[in-house]
C-alpha cells in the first residue's frame, strides 16, 4: 500500500499544516504567491497532505500542476520538468525567443551553465502568464529526488513569486537539504499524529484491538500514521484481541520492512547482529556492554559506528533505538542466523562469564563480600563516565554498610555520581541529612559542594545558593567525583538570576586558576553569562573552534559540553547553532539526566519564539506544564512558561496570560530572580494598552548608570529595549529614551550580537523619527537589512514602525509595502493586536482589507477565514448539511467538506455545534 493511501485516514491529524497551506493558497488568490516545503518522514503522510491540498484546489477553480521526483531519473538533467514545460510552452506563443531557445536546450539535456538562468526565467514567465487568468498551484512531489537542474529551476521560482497568483508546495523528507534553498522558504513538518488522532485512526482500521496492544502500538508507532496502521496489521488475531501474548518486539510486517527497512538492508551483517542484540535487551544498554557481548562472539567494536552514522541508535554512553519503531526494525530484518548469534552473545555474556551478572543479582545478598562487589562495579562505571549505574552501586554499598564514615563516603561519592548524571534531587535527597563533621577527612568539602549545587538546582533560592556556591567552590580539599564544573557554571547562572555580573566573574577567575577543570566549553559558558553583548565576537569565535573540535574528538564526548555550548550560542543569540547543539545533546544525553535535558528544552523553547515558530512552542510548553504540575517547577520549566507567557501576549490571549504572568511572579518573588521578575515585566508591558495601565514597564523604564552597560543589554532588556524606548517617547520622556540609548550602544557595534544590533538601529530610528531627524529613513533602512530573517516577529515590528513613518510623510507606496509585509507575518504568527494595528495603519491609506473591521475580530483564526469559508462556515453552524449549503452556494458537496475540513483547525472547533460559539464571539455571520 503506498505511504499516500496508507496515511489519508490519517489526515485528521495533520489540520494544521492544511490550515496553514489554505493561508498560502489565500495568499497566492490575491496576488501574495509564495512556496512552502512540508517536510516529513517516511510514512508521515506528507504526500497525502500534499494531495488534499491540490484536490481542494482543483475543486476551488485553481489550475494545478503536479511534478514528481523520482530516483531513476535524478541524474538526468530537467528531466522533471518535462511534463510541465512542454504543453504550457505551446500554448505560451508571447515568450521572448531567448527564453523559449533556452528552456528547449534544457529540456534536450544540452543547456550550459550560461544558459541556464535564461532556462529558469522561461519556466518562471511560463508560470506567471498561465497564472494571470486563475491562480495556479504547483505541487511537487519528493522533492529531494529532482534532478539538481528541476531543483535549482525550482529554487529560483520559489523566491520570484511575490506580486504573483502562483503558490508552490514542495514535498520533502526531513533527512535531506532544503530542496528550494534557505532563502526564506517557509517550512512545515508533519511531526505524527497526536495521541487522539492515533486512536481514531487506530478504530478505524483495527476496532477490535485490546487495551495492551492499543498502549503497545501507540508508544511504538509515536504518531506515524504508516505504523499506527501495519503493526497491529502483523500481529495474530490472538495477539490483536489479547488472548495471546504479544512478541517483544512487535514485528514490522512486510509493508513497514519495505518503507522503513532500508537503512537496515544496508548495513554490514556485523552491524546487523549487534542492532539485534541491541533490540533483544529492550532496545536499550551501556556502550560498554553492547560492545563486550559483541566482542565475546568475534564482532569488532566499530560494527555500532554505521548504525550510528546512520542514525539508527543514539546515546554515548547509554546507548537505544533513535525510535521505538527502529527496534522493531532492527529485529524484523535481521536474518534468522543474525538473530539467533545476538541473543546467544547476550545471554553468554549475562549469564556465563564470571563477574559480569547484573546490578541487582550482585546486591542480592548483603554483605561485606557484597559490599565490595559493590564498589568495585561502582568503581568501573566511573571510570567509563557512567555515572548513573555508579550512583545506584554506590547508593547501595552505603545502605550495606555497617561503618558511619564508610557510608558517608559512598553516599558523598553517589551524590557527586548523581549530580553529575542530572539527577539532583535524588542526590541532595541522600545528602541532605549529612553533616560535614561526621564525614571522613576530605569528603565534607565535597558534602557542600554537591549540597549547594543540588539546592540551586531543586530549591533555587538564588541568594543563598549564590552564597553557598561560592563558598563551597572556593573551598579546598574537594576529593572523590569532581563537581566543581558543575559549581563554576552553576554559580555564573545564578549571577544572570540576579542580573550581577560578580558571581559569573568569580567563577571565571576559578576557572582560570584551574586549568584541568572544565575545559573550553565550560569556560565559553560562564563568559557568556558575565559578558553576552560587549564580548559577543569573542564567544562566537570561540564557540566555532569548541564545536569544531568535539564533532571531530574520536570517541564518545561528554554530552555537558554541548549544553554549555548551546547555552552559550543562546546568550549571543545565534539561535540555530543553540538549536542544533540542543537537539544534539538531547540525543545523546542519558535519560534520566532530567537536569540537562530540562535545561535543553528551555533552550529549545527560546529558539521557537525567536524563529516564529509559536505554534509549535504552544504544545511543547503545555506538554511541560503538564510534568511541572506534577513534580514542581524549576527554574528550566519557569524558562518555558515565561517563553509561552510571551506568545500568549503577543497573540493577544490576555486571560490566559494573566494566569501565567501571576505564576512567573509568584516564583521570581519566592526564589529572588530579577531576571525573571524582569520577564513578567516584560509581558505586562506589553499587556499595558489591554488592561488600561500605562505603568506596567516603568521597573526597568529608566537607564540604569552608565557603568552597567551589561544590565542595559541583558537578556530580558536586549528583547524590550525598542519597547521601553517607545514608551519612553510616549510619556514625553525623551531624555530617558536618548540616555537608555546611548548606554546600549556604547559598546563597538562589531562585538554586539545580532538582536542587540537590531535593537540599537531599530530605538536610533525611533528617536530620529521623533525629533523629525533627516536621515530618519535611512535609518530604518539600515535597521531592515540587519534584521535577521529567522526572527519574524522583530523585522515585522520594525517593518510596522518604518510604515507608520511613510504614511505620515505621505509616502503611501513604500508604507503600503512596509504595512503589508509586517501584517502578513503578524497573521501568520497570530499576533491579533499587532496584526490589528498593521491593518489600521493600512485602512489609514486607503487599502481594503479582506480582514475583519476594527473591533470585529476577536478569535484569533477567524482572522485567517476567506469571505467563501465565513459562508460557509456561517451556515454550517445554522444547522445546515454539506448538500444544503452546496445548493445555496453553487458549489460541490465535496468543495463544502473540503471547506470545513480547513476551517475546523483554524478556529480551534471540532464539530458544527462548536462554530456558532465562535463566529458569535467574532462577530461573523453568514
Amino acid at each position: 500500500m503506498a505511504e499516500g493511501v496508507v496515511c489519508a485516514a490519517g489526515l485528521r491529524g495533520h489540520g494544521d499544516v492544511l490550515a496553514a497551506l489554505g493561508t498560502v493558497l489565500d495568499g497566492a488568490r490575491e496576488r501574495r504567491g509564495s512556496a512552502v516545503v512540508v517536510r516529513g518522514g517516511p510514512g508521515s503522510g506528507k504526500s497525502a497532505v500534499l494531495r488534499t491540498a491540490a484536490d481542494s484546489a482543483a475543486d476551488e477553480g485553481w489550475q494545478v500542476f503536479r511534478l514528481s521526483g523520482t530516483p531513476a531519473e535524478a541524474d538526468s538533467p530537467f528531466s522533471a520538468l518535462g511534463s510541465l514545460v512542454r504543453p504550457v510552452l505551446d500554448a505560451s506563443p508571447d515568450l521572448p525567443a531567448p527564453l523559449r531557445t533556452a528552456l528547449g536546450a534544457a529540456l534536450a539535456g544540452k543547456v550550459g551553465a550560461a544558459d541556464a538562468l535564461l532556462a529558469y526565467s522561461g519556466l518562471r514567465q511560463l508560470l506567471l502568464a498561465a497564472a494571470r487568468d486563475r491562480p495556479t498551484l504547483l505541487v511537487v512531489d519528493d522533492c529531494h529526488w529532482l534532478d539538481p537542474g528541476s531543483a535549482k529551476a525550482l529554487a529560483f521560482l520559489a523566491h520570484r513569486l511575490s506580486g504573483s497568483r502562483l503558490a508552490l508546495v514542495t514535498a520533502a523528507s526531513l533527512d535531506t537539504p532544503h530542496p528550494l534553498g534557505d532563502s526564506g522558504t517557509r517550512e512545515l513538518v508533519l511531526t505524527g499524529l497526536d495521541d487522539r488522532a492515533s486512536e481514531l485512526l487506530l478504530t478505524d482500521h483495527h476496532p477490535g484491538l485490546s487495551p495492551g496492544v492499543r498502549a503497545a502500538v501507540t508508544a511504538t508507532a509515536r504518531g506515524n500514521p504508516l505504523l499506527l496502521i501495519e503493526l497491529p496489521a502483523a500481529l495474530t488475531s490472538g495477539q490483536r484481541r489479547g488472548r495471546t501474548a504479544l512478541p517483544d518486539p512487535l514485528p514490522a510486517g512486510p509493508t513497514v520492512e519495505r518503507v522503513l527497512g532500508g537503512p537496515f538492508r544496508d548495513l554490514p551483517v556485523d552491524t546487523r547482529v549487534v542492532l539485534s542484540l541491541l533490540a533483544s535487551v529492550d532496545g536499550e544498554a551501556t556502550r560498554k556492554d553492547v560492545v563486550s557481548a559483541a566482542e565475546a562472539v568475534g564482532i569488532d567494536a566499530h560494527a555500532l559506528v554505521a548504525a550510528e552514522k546512520a542514525g539508527l541508535v543514539t546515546g554515548d554512553h547509554v546507548i537505544g533505538f533513535s525510535s521505538p519503531a527502529y527496534r522493531c526494525l532492527a529485529e524484523s530484518t535481521a536474518p534468522e542466523a543474525a538473530r539467533r548469534l545476538a541473543r546467544s552473545a547476550w545471554a553468554d555474556y549475562t549469564y556465563t562469564r564470571p563477574g559480569r551478572r547484573g546490578e541487582g543479582q550482585m546486591s542480592a545478598g548483603y554483605g561485606e563480600q557484597a559490599v565490595k562487589r559493590l564498589d568495585t562495579l561502582a568503581r568501573a562505571a566511573l571510570g567509563r563516565s557512567d555515572w548513573s549505574a555508579g550512583f545506584r552501586a554506590l547508593r547501595r554499598a552505603g545502605d550495606a554498610s555497617t561503618r558511619p564514615d564508610e557510608r558517608s563516603r559512598r553516599y558523598v561519592t553517589a551524590g557527586a555520581a548523581a549530580l553529575r548524571s542530572g539527577r539532583s534531587g535524588e542526590a541532595l535527597a541522600l545528602l541532605a541529612d549529612r553533616k560535614s563533621p561526621d564525614c571522613p577527612v576530605g569528603t565534607g568539602p565535597t558534602l557542600e559542594l554537591v549540597r549547594a549545587c543540588a539546592e540551586f538546582d531543586t530549591l533555587c533560592q538564588v541568594g543563598r545558593s549564590s552564597g553557598a556556591l561560592a563558598s563551597a567552590l572556593f573551598t579546598s580539599g574537594v576529593s572523590g567525583c569532581d563537581v566543581r564544573d558543575e559549581a563554576a557554571l552553576r554559580l555564573a547562572e545564578a549571577g544572570s538570576l540576579q542580573l550581577s555580573p560578580e558571581p559569573a566573574r568569580l567563577a571565571l577567575d576559578w576557572l582560570t586558576r584551574h586549568d584541568g577543570v572544565g575545559g573550553e566549553p565550560l569556560r565559553i559558558a560562564v563568559t557568556a553569562h558575565l559578558a553576552p553583548v560587549t564580548r559577543a565576537a569573542e564567544i562566537r569565535e570561540r564557540l566555532s573552534v569548541a564545536v569544531g573540535r568535539f564533532h571531530e574528538a574520536p570517541g564518545p564526548s561528554d554530552p555537558r559540553e554541548l549544553v554549555w555550548m548551546a547555552d552559550a550560542a543562546l546568550r549571543i543569540d545565534d539561535t540555530g547553532l543553540c538549536d542544533e547543539l540542543a537537539t544534539t545533546a538531547l540525543r545523546r544525553l542519558d535519560p534520566e539526566d532530567h537536569s540537562r535535558i530540562r535545561h535543553c528544552e528551555a533552550l529549545r523553547a527560546d529558539v521557537m519564539l525567536s524563529d516564529g515558530r509559536w505554534a509549535e512552542l504552544r504544545a511543547f510548553a503545555e506538554s511541560r506544564r503538564e510534568r511541572t504540575k506534577r513534580d514542581g517547577a524549576g527554574r528550566h520549566d519557569i524558562d518555558i512558561t515565561c517563553r509561552l507567557l510571551l506568545v500568549y501576549v503577543c497573540q493577544g490571549r490576555y486571560a490566559q496570560a494573566e494566569t501565567l504572568l501571576d505564576e512567573v511572579r509568584r516564583w521570581a518573588a519566592g526564589h529572588g530572580s530579577t531576571h525573571h521578575l524582569q520577564l513578567a515585566d516584560h509581558a505586562a508591558h506589553l499587556m499595558a494598552p489591554a488592561r488600561g495601565d500605562d505603568t506596567a514597564a516603568r521597573p526597568y523604564a529608566s537607564p540604569p548608570p552608565p557603568t552597567a552597560v551589561e544590565a542595559v543589554t541583558g537578556t530580558v532588556l536586549r528583547r524590550a529595549y525598542v519597547d521601553v524606548v517607545r514608551a519612553a517617547l510616549s510619556r514625553g520622556d525623551v531624555r530617558a529614551a536618548r540616555d537608555l540609548h546611548g548606554h546600549a550602544s556604547a559598546g563597538r557595534p562589531e562585538n554586539a550580537s545580532a538582536v542587540m544590533s537590531l535593537a540599537v538601529r531599530h530605538g536610533a530610528a525611533l528617536l530620529a523619527a521623533h525629533r523629525g531627524a533627516a536621515d530618519t529613513d535611512e535609518l530604518f533602512r539600515h535597521a531592515l537589512e540587519a534584521a535577521s530573517p529567522t526572527r519574524p516577529f522583530d523585522r515585522a515590528r520594525l517593518a510596522l514602525d518604518y510604515g507608520r513613518w511613510l504614511r505620515r510623510q505621505r509616502e503611501t507606496a513604500g508604507a503600503r509595502a512596509q504595512l503589508r509585509a509586517s501584517q502578513d507575518v503578524f497573521a501568520r504568527l497570530g499576533a491579533v493586536p499587532w496584526r490589528d494595528m498593521a491593518l489600521a495603519e493600512l485602512r489609514a491609506i486607503g487599502v481594503s482589507s479582506r480582514d475583519a473591521a476594527p473591533g470585529t475580530v476577536q478569535t484569533p483564526g477567524a482572522a485567517f477565514l476567506s469571505a467563501q469559508e465565513r459562508r460557509i462556515a456561517g451556515l454550517a453552524a445554522q444547522g445546515l448539511s454539506n448538500r444544503q449549503i452546496a445548493e445555496r452556494l453553487f458549489i460541490s458537496p465535496r468543495t463544502v467538506g473540503s471547506h470545513l475540513y480547513k476551517v475546523y483547525p483554524r478556529l480551534g472547533v471540532s464539530s458544527r455545534r462548536e462554530l456558532m460559539g465562535v463566529l458569535g464571539k467574532s462577530g461573523d455571520h453568514a
